[in-house]
């Protein structure tokens, strides 16, 4: 309906519009001929009514009035005309102000649709790179996004990859959008460019570069309207590489599950089960004992009771390791703080727990790797340790969330952990740390306790708020 309105609203005033022109086409003949007629009427009426009047003054009298007359309706009819056009240019303008803001207003809903449909990040690239030449067109257009090693193009068309780096240090354009939040145009050694920064309210994440082939001067209202597409597409960004980290953090934890399960399996089956299955054995050949050999079998029975009281012990710990971790309900501090506390209760540990220096904004996937840091020393601990005393503290260290987990056992020697059959897990948390770009230190040697450090950098989002208390 819009549309057709607009289409209509010229023709209805194309009548009297033509009419005025017809006017003002014809304000001389017009003015002549209304001159002509009060000079005429001038004249008759001193014929008429003053027939002693001097000829010289009638005639006098008749120019001046036809002139007065005649000039008097030209300049009305041109006011008139002037006025009439002045507002016929006002309509125009309003009409075609109204066309610009519905089609802008067209080209934001279209923007809104496509990225809300949009399944993936090469969906809004692709949307980052179509919508600002519909409004500026562009000799090369890219898209510019930032990671933790600097920036890397990751569209780009119009022109090559090696120009278009060129012609980004000539211009300077990471420096310049460096702080700015609004679009930017640069100029610079015969180039242009408009930037469009890409901000998820926060941090940087990137910009859009519009090369053009000269500076043009851009509307304030289509700079604002480039400015929102920009902030379209960066909360969009922002949202696809958050479900991208939710998705990694969530196929990590199911591999983490996987993973525990797979290690209990094994516990059981090279502890538990074997031990029972000796034990089934020996209790074949202790019936014979009964009535031949009584003091033995008294003492078989007392080595078996402490082989239970490790195997129940054992069958304990893994019964503990299959508990979910109440994260949902107390958050990652508190549901840590539980399952350390709950572990050590396990053992007899005397714990000391700090958690305070832990960001709380951290996102899932380091989360899930802090915990499995944790839980794999503290079940290190449990198996080889034989410690009486564990201290578990988290903390911001050097822009990054340091874990450290200390105990009072008997240590060992860190040089014999490649061969060593037990710590199978410390290479899978090496591996799950390098993944984050970590690290892990062990600090050992026998009979003086062991102190694990891992250290995984944080962003910068986190590193600015740390849990209090």
């Amino acid at each position: 309906m819009d549309a057709i309105d607009t289409e209509l609203t010229p023709r209805a005033d194309e009548a009297p519009k033509m009419y005025w022109q017809v006017l003002l086409r014809l304000r001389w003949l017009l003015g002549g001929a209304i001159g002509l007629a009060f000079a005429i009427g001038r004249m008759l009426e001193a014929l008429w009514f003053e027939p002693e009047t001097p000829l010289t003054r009638v005639f006098g009298d008749v120019a001046a009035w036809g002139l007065l007359g005649g000039l008097a309706v030209w300049l009305t009819l041109t006011w008139v005309s002037r006025q009439e056009q002045r507002y016929q240019a006002g309509l125009e303008q309003a009409l075609r102000d109204q066309q610009r803001a519905y089609s802008q207003l067209a080209l934001l809903s279209e923007v809104n649709r496509r990225i809300v449909d949009s399944a993936t990040l090469d969906d809004i690239l692709d949307a980052a790179m179509t919508f600002p030449q519909r409004l500026v067109p562009a000799q090369a257009t890219a898209v510019v996004l930032l990671n933790p090693n600097g920036f890397v193009e990751a569209r780009a068309q119009g022109m090559s990859g090696e120009e278009l780096s060129r012609l980004r240090r000539v211009l300077g354009i990471a420096d310049s959008v460096a702080t700015a939040r609004q679009p930017q145009m640069i100029e610079r050694s015969g180039c242009a460019c408009l930037v469009l920064p890409l901000h998820d309210g926060m941090a940087l994440l990137g910009w859009i570069e519009l090369h053009l082939e000269d500076s043009i001067p851009v509307a304030s209202d289509e700079l604002a309207l480039l400015e929102t597409i920009a902030n379209e597409v960066a909360e969009a960004i922002a949202s696809a590489r958050r479900r991208s980290r939710e998705e990694r953090a969530i196929y990590q934890l199911e591999r983490a599950i996987a993973e525990e399960r797979a290690r209990i399996a094994r516990d059981i089956h090279d502890g538990i089960a074997q031990s029972l299955a000796f034990m089934r054995m020996r209790v074949d050949l202790w019936l014979d004992w009964i009535e031949h050999d009584p003091q033995r079998l008294r003492a078989e029975l007392l080595e078996l009771k402490t082989t239970l009281r490790e195997q129940i012990r054992e069958l304990r710990r893994a019964i503990f390791a299959l508990r979910p971790v109440q994260f949902d309900e107390l958050g990652f501090v508190g549901g840590l703080r539980r399952y350390i506390v709950e572990f050590a209760g396990q053992h007899n540990w005397d714990i000391d727990v700090d958690l305070t220096g832990t960001p709380s904004t951290i996102s899932p996937e380091i989360e899930a790797v802090a915990f499995r840091v944790v839980q794999e020393a503290l079940t290190n601990v449990a198996k080889h340790a034989s410690a009486t005393r564990v201290e578990v503290t988290i903390g911001r260290v050097d822009e990054g969330l340091q874990i450290v987990v200390r105990d009072d056992g008997q240590g060992f020697d860190p040089g014999a952990l490649p061969e060593a059959p037990g710590h199978v897990g410390l290479r899978q948390m090496r591996e799950r740390l390098a993944a984050l770009r970590g690290q892990l230190t062990i600090l050992s040697r026998p009979g003086a306790g062991t102190e694990l450090r891992a250290w995984i950098p944080l962003p910068m989002g986190a590193r600015e708020k740390a849990v209090q208390g």
